[in-house]
Order: C-alpha cells, then structure tokens, then sequence
C-alpha cells in the first residue's frame, strides 16, 4: 500500500478535511484503526434472533474478516506495539464483548469462540433484549430497539447512534471514529470510497462494497407484518444491509417485525 499516491489525488475541500484528519489519526494509532475495520468490515456478519412463547430467548450470531484486512494490518506493523499480534488483539476484543454479556442478569449459556483464523461465533441466551442494550450502555431511554405487542422494531439514525456507541465499544475509539458516520455526515458515497482507497489502498473500496450485515429472527408464531426486509418462512424474517449504510448513515436504517 503506497500512501504516497495520495499526491495525485485532487478532493473537494471537504474530503481533503476529512484526509487529514484521519492521517493524524492513524500516526496516532494505526493498529487500532484496522482492528476497528477488521471487526466491522468483513465477508459476512450475521445476527440470528430467536423469540420463544416462554423461558429464554436465543442469540446466535457470527462474522469472518477479509482477508485483505489482515494483510493491512500487516502494512501498518511498523506501528503497533511489539507484543501485540493482531489475532491477539481481535480475541481481546471478543473477550470484552463476551465479558460485557456475561455481566448482564439478562443472559446465561453465553459462548463466544474462534473458529478459524479468521472468523468467531457466538451464542447466548436472553430474557429481556431491551434490558440486554441498557445493561450494554445504551441507556435507559434506548431507542434503538422497541419490543411490544409481539413485534420488535429496530431504528438506528444519526439522532441515536450514540446509543449504539456504548453497546461496540470501539465505534467510540478516536481512530475508528474518523471512519464512521459522526465524522463523514454529508459525505457521499463515492466520496467515502475514494477516501478508503486512499488511507486503505485500491483493495479496501471493494471490500466494503461486499460487506453486508443480516439480521434474521425467528418468531415463536407466525409472523403478520414487516417493514423492509424480507419474510423468507412463515417464522423468519430477515433483514439485511450493505456495511457502507452503517458507516455513512445518511439515512436511517430500520425495520419491524410483528407475529401473532
């Protein structure tokens, strides 16, 4: 990767702004920059909801990392600290989260593993999702997340994405900041690409071109109404986004589901 490239580039003012804020960014902590992409920006990232009538619901949900990324993170070694080798620094990161979960009297059976070199898993069980993101930080008056009358809606804007923050204790780190939507708010689409190209080289556009997250859940009845989205049986629902959506939101993302 040859930042040296960026010479050549001509951005309007507002992309320029952004360039340099993140250049300072990444002197400061490169490493930490690409551990925050790598958990965010991978192949697939997979959350699996399973309501039942009585007793616990389920959580199952699972990711695996671009190889690409790991190939960054190799480019930005001359930054990281000696002792620490970046699948070391993702299962930390995976420890916290499972940490996190274990903390809430909300969940039990709380599994979370490594899978490949690349890719974790993870299962849990839960009696109250809405408790689950206050307990996580997002605050009492969370409105990420809405359970009523056998639906659950699910909204997530600029108005309330400090919300989320709380919950992926990364997004709050000042080097994956830069990246996320708090500092790109206006910024269009191709114009975040080119940024990524930029920092990242010409391999990171495509990569989260490619990145998709999907939300699926299971219903104990049979469902009766959804926005956005899709039905794909007559218990699941599923919903899914391009990553680029979550970096950028310029618009909000949402959806519900109601079942009988």
């Amino acid at each position: 990767m040859r930042l040296e490239k960026c010479k050549k580039i001509t951005y309007s003012n507002a992309v320029r702004i952004n360039m340099v804020n993140q250049k300072n960014l990444l002197r400061k902590g490169a490493l930490l920059v690409v551990v925050s992409l790598m958990l965010l920006t991978s192949c697939t990232i997979t959350e699996t909801l399973s309501f039942r009538q009585t007793g616990y619901n389920y959580s199952e949900f699972d990711f695996s990392v671009e190889e690409f990324f790991i190939a960054v993170l190799q480019d930005f070694s001359d930054f990281s600290a000696p002792d620490a080798g970046e699948g070391e620094l993702m299962d930390r990161a995976i420890d916290d989260f499972q940490r996190a979960l274990i903390f809430s009297p909300t969940t039990r059976a709380v599994d979370l593993r490594k899978t490949g070199e690349n890719s974790y898993e993870g299962t849990f069980e839960f009696s109250n999702i809405m408790r689950l993101l206050s307990d996580l930080g997002a605050g009492e008056n969370q409105s990420l997340l809405r359970m009523a009358n056998k639906s659950m809606t699910f909204s997530l804007s600029m108005d309330n994405y400090h919300q989320l923050v709380p919950v992926i204790p990364f997004l709050a780190d000042e080097n994956f900041e830069a990246f996320g939507p708090v500092y790109n708010q206006g910024l269009s689409e191709d114009d975040y690409l080119e940024m990524i190209s930029f920092m990242l080289g010409e391999e990171g556009p495509p990569a989260i071109e490619s990145s998709v997250i999907t939300l699926r859940v299971n219903t104990p009845t049979a469902i009766t109404t959804f926005t956005n989205g899709k039905k794909v049986s007559e218990q699941v629902y599923e919903f899914s986004f391009p990553l680029i959506d979550f970096l950028l939101l310029a618009k909000p993302i949402t959806f519900s589901v109601s079942w009988k």
